[in-house]
This record gives C-alpha cells, structure tokens and sequence, in this order.
C-alpha cells in the first residue's frame, strides 16, 4: 500500500476556526479501508499553557489516549521524548523536525491552552517531521468543563486530516443498562462521560434505537406488563407512538429522520411494519410464518435485511424492496442473526453461532466473503456500525457479565468500553 498520496487538506468545524497560517498540501494520507495498513507514529507532547495550571497536561495525555483508541496510530510515550523535543515551541520554526524523525516520529502534535474571558482556547497544530509541513492549524473554544469535548474534537480533525474521515472520539453511545429484570436506557459520551438515563421504569426495557438526527428514540418497555414499542420525543420528552397490539416487538431501525422498521411476532406470525411518526403512517413490509425480526434497510433504502427460519433455521436474508425478491445471505452454522448494514453500504454484520460460542461476523451485501472477526468462544452480540463505517461495536459476555466493546470493520484493534457498573447490551452510535 503506499503511504504518502497528495491531497489538499481544508478543516473547518462549528467548535473551531482556521487561523494564522496557511495549511499546507498533505503528503500523510491512510488508506484505512486497504487489506491492511501500517500505523503513523505520532508524537503529542505535554500541550503548554496560560492561567490553566494542569490542564494542559491532562488535555494532552487525553489526546493521546485517543488516538490510540483509534486504531490508526502509536503514540509515542513522554517518557521517551527528549527533554529538549519537550520544551521546543508550537511553531514550525521553533520545531526541529529533524530531531522528531530521529526517533520515529512520522507526525507531531503541538498545542497551547489557555483561558481568555472565561473561555477555553485551545489552538492545535499538526505536522509532518517529513519535511515540516503544517497539516492541520485550528483554533477551539468552550467553557472550561468542556475539555474533554474540545480534545475529542482536535483528536477527530486529526483523523480527518490523515485519513479523509473524521474520527468518532466526540460521538455518544445509545445502550441497554441493569440486571437480569431491571434494565433502562442510557446515552454517555464514547469516553465514559456524560451518561445519562433515558427511561426509568424500573423494569425491563430493550432494543433501543435513535433516529437520524436524535429527536425520535424508539425502544421495547414492559412497563405497562407486556413488550410494547415505544416511540418518544426527546426534544419535548413526550411519548409520540405506542404499538400495544399482540407480541413482541423487537428490532427497531430507521429509514430517516422520522420512519422507524420493527419486527412483530404473535402467535405463528411475524410482520415486519414501517411507521413514520409524524405522518402517523404504518404499513406492512413482509408478513409469514415463524420468524421475522431484525430488519435493517441499506443506506439507499432500496434494500432490507432481517432474520428468518424460512429454511428451519434462524439465517439472515436480503428483500429486495423494489421487487420484493428475497434472497438468504448467511451459511455459516445453523443460528445467524442480528445483522445490521454499514452506513457505507458495502458490509452487512451479523453474528453467527459457532463452535464454543457466538460471533461477530461481516459479509458483503451479496451474501460473498463472510469472515469471522471475534473468535473467543463466549456470548457476542447486537453488533453495530459506527456512523463513518470503520468501527463495530458490540456487546460481549465475560465472566458472565455483559460489557460493550468496540473493533475495526476488519476485527482489529478489540477494546472494552466502560460506561456504568451494570451488565451492559444492545448499544448503539447515536447518529
């Protein structure tokens, strides 16, 4: 794969502003959807300061703990940078770079913080040692409590910088929180921070799910005794739809910003609905015998996938949704379920039963190239794409605890994400 392609780098953000100096064309660009790839090494020294006394250490160690999490980068430790590369200015002329290359540093990133009228500025530079180009020049601001947001934005600029897309340090997560007959839905910033407690029902409530944009969430309660669906409004915290007919409901998904696909199974059928909640229209996708649920329609909406045992197993299938032509995708083992589409539209993941245990699985949308990506033989499960396609998270069964965890789109790169002190399922990016 070759590492070094000529791209002119713009950046831009609603926290941020271009400011005093020129950006130069990029000569670092990872192509991160290749068969592989090699990691940069980045070195991100302690961010100097005004009036801020150890933030800008803090705000530091941050990014780099970030950039680590991404999967994209070695961060060099401190603790191996000389002294001098340490207390060297955020300025390219006051940078030696050549220095920096000396011990396999391919980018540097340097930054001042300090607080003017009771705001946070942050203002970061990157560079490549190769020749000392300024990749990236931005200036941040926020209250000071919105650190950690504003180092989670530098961290997901310099992942657009070096690979064309923006990182996802600054999204939040939508997930399933409690015990074994109390469970309630949480939102929390991907770092842990900001969890908050959408439903508390103090019962069982399941399979959440955010519309694009983040006014609708949709989930399954028992609250009123029996599992019906949900439909709130977040902005003005209303309830806007229930369905309390018959059996279960499960498996809710999007096609936009206010239609939802669920999956109702009573007696010895299943129906999979759309609803859209504004125009209160509800209509019937595909209706049979046995199973039906976990339906998911593709980016373009011109496709379904959802769980059937049509062929006696529980095997993930495609619906074409202008012809209605239906075609089976999976055939690894005999259980396959839980798929969900990249927001790219070039991957499906699902997990499949295997032997020893559940897994993560991927394939493309024709059914071809399925790969296995968790091989440790315990419980895995409700795997989702992150917004920009690179990530997959998921939950996971450890010493018979439930935790969310978190991979690349090829399996690589497995972490643990930590948000309560509760079994923790089902999550979700919110879009």
């Amino acid at each position: 794969m070759t590492r070094y392609s000529r791209i002119m780098i713009i950046v831009l953000g609603a926290l941020g502003i271009v400011f005093g100096a020129i950006v130069s064309e990029a000569r670092v660009y990872l192509d991160v959807y290749g068969a592989s790839f090699k990691k940069i090494t980045i070195g991100v020294p302690y961010f100097k300061g005004e009036k801020v006394e150890k933030l800008p250490i803090a705000m530091s160690d941050l990014l780099n703990k970030d950039l680590d999490w991404s999967g994209f980068f070695i961060t060099a430790p401190n603790s191996l940078i000389d002294k001098e590369l340490l207390d060297e200015g955020i300025e390219k002329k006051e940078i030696n770079f050549n220095n920096w290359r000396s011990i396999g540093i391919e980018l540097v990133c340097k930054g001042k913080a300090q607080i003017q009228n009771g705001e946070l500025i942050l203002e970061g530079f990157l560079y490549d040692t190769l020749d000392g180009s300024m990749l990236l020049a931005k200036r941040y601001k926020g209250p000071e409590g919105d650190w950690r947001k504003i180092v989670h934005r530098l961290a997901d600029d310099i992942l657009l910088t070096v690979t064309g897309e923006k990182g996802i340090m600054s999204s939040r997560v939508l997930f399933i929180g409690g015990g074994r007959n109390l469970k309630e839905v949480y939102t929390a910033d991907f770092d842990g921070q900001g969890i908050k407690k959408m439903t508390n029902y103090r019962n069982i409530t399941i399979s959440p799910s955010m519309s694009p944009g983040g006014k609708y969430l949709a989930y399954t309660s028992y609250k009123e005794g029996r599992p019906n669906l949900y439909v709130i409004d977040t902005e003005k915290s209303t309830t806007t739809f229930v369905d309390r007919t018959d059996g279960m409901k499960l498996g809710t998904s999007w096609l936009n910003k206010s239609a939802l696909v669920y999956s109702q199974t009573a007696g010895k059928y299943s129906t999979i609905y759309t609803y859209d909640v504004e125009r209160r229209d509800k209509k019937v996708l595909l209706q049979r015998e046995g199973i039906l649920t976990s339906p998911s329609m593709s980016p373009d909406g011109k496709k379904m996938i959802f769980v059937s045992d049509m062929y006696g197993t529980p095997q993930v299938f495609s619906r074409d949704n202008g012809s209605g032509e239906i075609k089976r995708l999976s055939y690894y083992g005999n259980y396959n379920s839980s798929p969900s589409w990249s927001p790219k539209g070039d991957l499906i993941t699902f997990v499949s039963k295997l032997e020893g245990g559940f897994e993560i699985c991927t394939m493309n949308p024709d059914g071809t190239n399925q790969r296995v990506l968790t091989n440790d033989g315990t419980i895995n499960d409700s795997p989702q794409f992150s917004p920009d396609g690179r990530y997959i998270i998921y939950s996971s069964q450890r010493g018979g605890k439930y935790g969310i965890h978190i991979m690349l789109f090829n399996g690589e790169n497995k972490r643990k994400l930590t948000f309560t002190e509760y079994n923790e399922e089902q999550p979700r990016f919110i879009p």
